[in-house]
């Protein structure tokens, strides 16, 4: 999955500029799935690209990704029986 063609970032950043201006802000993506590695790698690339053409420049503090452990992605919740 890319993440450019399923999340309308340059909108969410439009969004997030005029929030910003009401109430500062950090930025944090918490990312909680089961192959999160590749998602923080293609995150991690639309972030640098987003701050390299100035869609974040309004925060104090450039954005992070956080990732969250989850036993909701564990298979023993299958019932086969």
């Amino acid at each position: 999955m890319r993440w450019e063609t399923h999340l309308p970032w340059v909108a969410l950043f439009r969004e997030l500029r005029a929030v910003n201006k009401v109430r500062p802000f950090k930025l944090v993506f918490l990312l909680e799935m089961p192959n999160f590695y590749e998602a923080r790698r293609e995150l991690t690339e639309v972030l640098d690209s987003a701050v390299t053409k100035a869609h974040l420049d309004f925060l104090d503090s450039p954005p992070t990704i956080r990732i969250a452990q989850s036993s909701q992605y564990r298979w023993d919740f299958l019932d086969f029986h």
